[in-house]
């Protein structure tokens, strides 16, 4: 038997082992949350975990296919790139694949029929986490993008006014309410 034909026979384990790793990583009550709630509209986040760790493990033992494998880590890595996770973060949940597999395979991994499989799969895994990694890090590219854009329009949107009311002849400020150096002092000084 080879390692895919375990890995097969114990694959529901495999991802949800894996899967409970990933969750892990969430911090305070999130990780919970997500694991709870199982409606893909209610709980979108878990449903693309779910799924996503489910496709790459399947992509794996299928022989990876790079635009196939980028499409699915794409989407657990594009929640993980808006929320608050470093780069080391959002991708080191790849890695913890190799981890769900040995611990799932026990012994078995160790047998030498089997280690040379072990090492080509998990350099397949590393794969795997330098495609998360070009994910995450065009993801955080359009996250910031979208923040100058945003910005951009704001500032504007702010100029845009300063120059209609530079325009105006007349403020419509009240000059009582206005502070001058002057007035502050006065008022400091009443006050002690």
């Amino acid at each position: 038997m080879t390692l895919r034909d375990l890995l097969r026979d114990n694959k529901d384990a495999v991802v949800e082992r894996w899967l409970e790793d990933v969750l892990a990583t969430y911090p305070g009550d999130a990780g919970a949350a997500f694991r709870r709630q199982k409606d893909p509209f209610a709980n979108p986040v878990g449903h693309s975990l779910r799924t996503g760790t489910l496709r790459v493990f399947e992509s794996l033992l299928d022989g990876i296919d790079d635009e196939a494998v980028r499409q699915d880590i794409a989407e657990i890595i594009k929640i993980r790139a808006v929320q608050q996770f470093s780069a080391s973060q959002a991708v080191s949940f790849v890695f913890q694949l190799k981890a769900a597999i040995r611990a799932q395979l026990g012994t078995t991994v160790e047998d030498p029929k089997l280690s040379v499989e072990l090492v080509q799969l998990e350099e397949q895994i590393d794969r795997i986490a330098l495609v998360a990694f070009d994910v995450f890090v065009h993801c955080r590219e359009q996250v910031y993008e979208l923040r100058i854009n945003e910005l951009k329009r704001n500032v504007s949107w702010v100029v845009e006014r300063m120059n209609r009311r530079g325009n105006d002849t007349e403020l419509d400020l009240d000059p009582s309410v206005i502070e001058t150096p002057e007035s502050t002092n006065g008022q400091r000084e009443g006050v002690q």
